[in-house]
């Protein structure tokens, strides 16, 4: 049974139209080009105002994220992306989680 991954990054003020663009022309080919499967994305301003960017990605299994994860988050994106990311989004706010599908209606 596929795995679906919900990713939230809460953005910094004044980001999020920084982040989108960056997100549609870099990380997103760069980690399709990797074997990720993006299911799809979103944007979400909160009760505080705060901006949320929330994504889901799709794995076949356990190991198959333990795969593409190997590919995707390798030296050079931890040298060269990672520090990028953290100018957008803020590092201690990014919650990620396994989804777990339920069949509720035929």
């Amino acid at each position: 049974m596929a795995i679906v991954e919900l990713r939230e990054y809460k953005l910094r003020p004044g980001m999020m139209k920084k982040w989108l663009v960056w997100m549609e022309s870099q990380i997103l080919p760069y980690q399709i080009s990797k074997g990720m499967k993006v299911l799809n994305t979103f944007t979400h301003e909160d009760e505080q105002g705060e901006q949320w960017f929330i994504w889901l990605r799709e794995f076949q299994s356990m190991e198959h994220r333990e795969e593409v994860y190997a590919r995707t988050y390798n030296e050079w994106w931890k040298e060269t992306m990672r520090p990028k990311v953290f100018e957008h989004i803020y590092e201690n706010e990014v919650r990620v989680r396994l989804l777990s599908p339920q069949t509720l209606m035929d």
